[in-house]
């Protein structure tokens, strides 16, 4: 297990959220609430389809040459994008039950977690290095 790294808050905003996934080299995020509670996890496949179906929504920028060539970008929070289907493990479950239980999820990372907090994730990769 690797620790968590870092965690996206679901009031967070998307674009924000977009960036730091970006900066950080993350393909993903565990998504907490104010308390901490784990609620979600934001993937860049989520925010790409964000992005796709924002452009589709913009004005073509060639209709009005006098407006700001910037689209507008509808404001949302990372809980408005974020997938609420968790695929978690608790700490203590052994590495043969982790990858079992990746295998019949279709998944590449669990979040594991202890009392309903994200403590770290664990990837197919990980897995393999131990092999």
């Amino acid at each position: 297990m690797r620790p968590a790294g870092f965690v996206l808050r679901e009031s967070e905003d998307a674009w924000n959220a977009a960036r730091r996934l970006f900066e950080e080299g993350q393909t993903g995020a565990a998504v907490v609430d104010a308390e901490g509670k784990l609620v979600g996890v934001l993937s860049q496949s989520d925010v790409a389809a964000y992005l796709r179906e924002s452009s589709r929504q913009a004005q073509d920028f060639y209709a009005e040459p006098d407006r700001d060539p910037a689209p507008a970008r509808p404001a949302a929070a990372v809980r408005q994008l974020m997938s609420r289907v968790l695929v978690q493990v608790p700490e203590d479950m052994p590495l043969d039950e982790v990858e079992q239980h990746m295998l019949r999820r279709r998944v590449q990372r669990v979040l594991v977690v202890r009392d309903g907090r994200v403590v770290g994730v664990i990837t197919a990769i990980d897995l393999l290095r131990v092999r």
